[in-house]
């Protein structure tokens, strides 16, 4: 395939080399580079507000909107005849003569200043990539943002989404099923439109004057909550009121994870360790009478750990913690429950993966995992792997990534079963990570083949969320916010229904939005399973569905 990236000489920017190199790895791509005509620079205050972000955060130059002008020069130049696509990160006409003319967005702003007008106004995210192949349906992502305040890290994480959208679209087969969300067909104004990079240069003028007043939020931090209940879980309740366990003033605990055994009822948790700057695996016991022991590390490494996915399967107990920082997804074993744990295999390698989530399904495991690609934030992605057994060999989904989408992509918890449904708990990071979990319901997994639905939500008040499970009638949540010194916290559960708002907390209207730009479904290939009859309580997933 002959790919022609359409850039302004102004704007030779990091992101666009790795766009040009992932390219060019492609078995039979051809990538060449066009210069346009014009030019049209950032406005002087979003590059003097860039170099501000350095000098106060030490960015050390390795960023999506760094320059690397001479590495971009050095692209093969245009081919006299038609290519088959190109990639319009110029905004300018004419464009050179391709059959297929892909073009992001920003927030309906082309180039890079959409990104930070939409932070300056305080906006969701949103990338749309016009594809004249499918001019009714652009390509969509909703990447993350680490950091609102701070313009670099954003640009780095949606620039990144960016890319691995482009990619997706041309491994998508012309005229198939939107993997992202559907929107309507829109023309596609140049960079230099007067109304829109007007409104934009005033917005990110008016962050600037701001930057200085930034005000760091102290005192916040993660803890768990849990709670015994042999009738109904939170979903079945709507509210129920959970006990507050934090760590000491060495650490937190978040990621949270039932297990019984023996009789005894165990919470496995991240436990930052602030003197080591990472997190370990701890367990916690606790007891029917509402008490609770300390927590005591059973796993640490020389990197960061979290989310310990603990199951049992084929009569011994195992454990996939997030290990991400060290670019593996890694099984662990229990020696002596629960203390001792050892690292019995590297399930996947090379891959920075985040919250690895196993499910078995159809007679083969699956692994949820959102993983970091180029500087994303790892909020936003979901990529789907499939194996014959837990230790054999993982296939990537064909449509990886499956989504990218901030609000309905990282996994919150194990797969559950709960009223004839399978629900797969995500994190709802649109504004920020740690917001809230939303329950999805699977309505399709297959070798080419995934969809889901929201259909409910976790609020915790002005407290933020990002785990849920369940298991042996304890259940655990986790907590971010000022909750030193609390001792227990109420949390609501409520239905989404898309278009049709619904009764929320503290008398608020929810609902689930189907407009331009976002939907309640994100899918690979359309394709409905049907719901069984049988009712039911939410169970954790365990080793088989």
């Amino acid at each position: 395939m002959r790919i022609c990236l359409s850039l302004d000489a102004s704007r030779l920017l990091r992101w666009h080399l790795w766009l040009a190199e992932a390219l060019a790895e492609v078995p039979g791509n051809e990538v060449s580079c066009a210069l346009a005509a014009g030019s049209r620079p950032l406005p002087l205050i979003c590059r003097l507000l860039l170099e501000l972000e350095r000098l106060v955060y030490g960015f050390r130059g390795n960023g999506a909107i760094d320059p690397v002008e001479a590495a971009l020069r050095c692209l093969p130049p245009l081919h006299a005849d038609q290519v088959d696509v190109v990639i319009d990160l110029s905004g300018e006409d004419p464009l050179p003569t391709g059959r297929r003319v892909l073009t992001p967005l920003f927030n309906g702003v082309p180039g890079e200043i959409g990104v930070m007008a939409a932070l300056a106004n305080d906006q969701d995210l949103l990338v749309d990539l016009h594809d004249t192949a499918r001019p009714s349906q652009p390509w969509m992502a909703r990447p993350a943002v680490v950091d609102r305040e701070v313009f670099a890290a954003s640009l780095d994480g949606v620039l990144s989404c960016t890319v691995a959208l482009i990619l997706k679209a041309l491994r998508e087969e012309t005229g198939s099923a939107a993997s992202g969300v559907p929107g309507p067909s829109t023309a596609v104004p140049l960079l230099g439109a007067p109304p829109a990079l007007a409104r934009a240069t005033r917005a990110v003028t008016s962050k600037a004057i701001r930057f200085l007043d930034i005000l760091a939020r102290g005192g916040r931090m993660w803890g768990i909550g849990w709670r015994f209940d042999e009738s109904a879980s939170l979903l079945d309740k709507g509210e129920a009121a959970f006990r507050v366990l934090t760590g000491n003033a060495d650490s937190y605990l978040a990621d949270p994870f039932p297990f019984r055994h023996q009789g005894q009822d165990f919470i496995f948790v991240e436990q930052y360790l602030y003197s080591k700057n990472r997190g370990c695996i701890a367990v916690v016991t606790v007891n029917r009478d509402g008490t609770a022991g300390a927590s005591r590390i059973v796993v640490e490494e020389p990197h960061h750990l979290s989310y310990p996915f603990v199951f049992e399967q084929d009569g011994q107990i195992w454990m996939i913690p997030e290990s991400g920082a060290a670019r593996n997804v890694s099984l662990y074993r229990a020696v002596e429950f629960p203390y001792r744990w050892t690292r019995e295999a590297c399930l996947m390698e090379g891959i920075e993966g985040y919250d690895t989530t196993p499910l078995w399904h159809a007679g083969g495991f699956w692994f949820f995992v959102s993983p970091r690609l180029w500087r994303s934030t790892s909020w936003d992605v979901l990529s789907l792997y499939r194996a014959e057994s837990l230790t054999g060999s993982w296939t990537p989904h064909a449509a990886n990534p499956v989504l990218i989408d901030a609000r309905l992509s990282r996994p919150a918890g194990a797969v559950i079963r709960h009223g004839g449904r399978t629900l797969r708990p995500v994190q709802d990071c649109a504004r920020g990570y740690g917001g809230a979990v939303t329950f999805c319901q699977i309505d399709a997994l297959g070798a080419s083949e995934f969809a889901q639905t929201p259909v409910g939500r976790i609020w915790s008040g002005a407290l933020g969320c990002h785990t849920y499970n369940r298991r042996s009638d304890l259940e655990v949540i986790d907590l971010f916010g000022h909750i030193r010194g609390l001792r227990d916290v109420t949390t609501s559960y409520r239905l989404l229904v898309p278009d049709a708002p619904v009764s929320g907390p503290r008398g608020q209207s929810l609902s689930w939005p189907v407009s331009s730009g976002s939907a309640s479904r994100s899918q690979v290939v359309e394709h409905k399973v049907p719901r069984p009859r049988r009712a039911g309580r939410a169970r954790p997933f365990s080793g088989t569905e």
